[in-house]
């Protein structure tokens, strides 16, 4: 039995960049959204200045607070990484464990038998990465037992915009 297959990683903008997501919030996707953000401040700016009888102190209010949610979801978005639930990198397989610190609880590829929906109680969607148990040293269940829901065979993840079926299909098709 080997000691630490499971880990605990903080894994930098590089490797998240280039990482493969199955859960979660792509990059791709945050940029979209961003994307989509702009268009609709840009088109609420041109209907309140077009509008007719709005003070200049008005416009100028809505465009200062469409600058400002702007900003701030600049300055959250994480447009470049995303924000990924469970995602492969490096021959692991990662569940997130603290998205702001982007920390995550890595698992070699080899580890993991199967992925499976699975339900949080009391109704969140989730999906589940089956371990292979006999493989587990004490050192492992004692790391697995961090991650955000602890389990002592698995690790969970909530399925976020995407189906529970669709990304245990993605997984499941990235493990054989």
């Amino acid at each position: 039995m080997s000691d630490n297959l499971v880990s605990v990683k903080t894994l930098d903008k590089e490797q998240l960049k280039h990482a493969t997501i199955f859960s979660g919030i792509s990059p791709k996707a945050m940029r979209r959204v961003f994307a989509a953000w702009c268009i609709f401040c840009v088109v609420v700016a041109i209907i309140v200045v077009m509008a007719p009888d709005l003070s200049q102190v008005f416009q100028l209010t809505v465009s200062g607070v469409l600058i400002a949610f702007t900003l701030a979801m600049f300055g959250q978005s994480r447009i470049a990484e995303g924000w990924p639930a469970v995602l492969s990198s490096d021959n692991e397989i990662c569940v997130i464990r603290d998205p702001q610190k982007r920390e995550f609880i890595c698992v070699p590829v080899s580890l993991v038998t199967a992925a499976e929906p699975a339900l949080i109680k009391p109704n969140k969607k989730a999906l589940a990465l089956m371990l292979d148990t006999q493989r587990l040293s004490e050192n492992d269940v004692t790391t697995l037992n961090q991650a955000v829901w602890p389990r002592d065979d698995r690790l969970l993840a909530l399925a976020h915009f995407i189906s529970r079926d669709k990304a245990c299909r993605k997984i499941n098709s990235f493990l054989s």
